[in-house]
């Protein structure tokens, strides 16, 4: 049985460098501060860049928090997608990675 979030459930914005590319480096430091705050974390939600990402960038932000020590019981990625196929590709990641994601499609 998996345990719930509760508490504070911070969205969390993806920053991006100049060359248009996610900044991994600034994107795990500010979710250990949102963490060191005890928030957890939604990561590409409807608040988030969600929509601007594509499957394989949300799929490697969210290895790269998980191996920055990111608890997975701490975030709750958004896995829905426009496509059913992309949608159950970062649904299976997150699941796969003990992640408790919001698996909506369609926005």
């Amino acid at each position: 049985m998996s345990t719930r979030l509760r508490g504070v459930l911070a969205p969390v914005l993806t920053p991006f460098r100049s060359d248009l590319d996610a900044d991994v480096d600034a994107f795990v430091a500010h979710c250990r501060w949102l963490i060191d705050q005890r928030a957890s974390l939604a990561i590409f939600g409807t608040n988030s860049e969600a929509a601007s990402l594509a499957v394989d960038e949300r799929i490697a932000l969210t290895d790269a928090i998980l191996a920055a020590g990111i608890p997975a019981s701490r975030l709750m990625p958004g896995t829905g997608a426009c496509s059913i196929r992309d949608a159950v590709t970062l649904t299976r990641h997150a699941v796969g990675n003990g992640l408790q994601s919001t698996g909506r499609t369609g926005r």
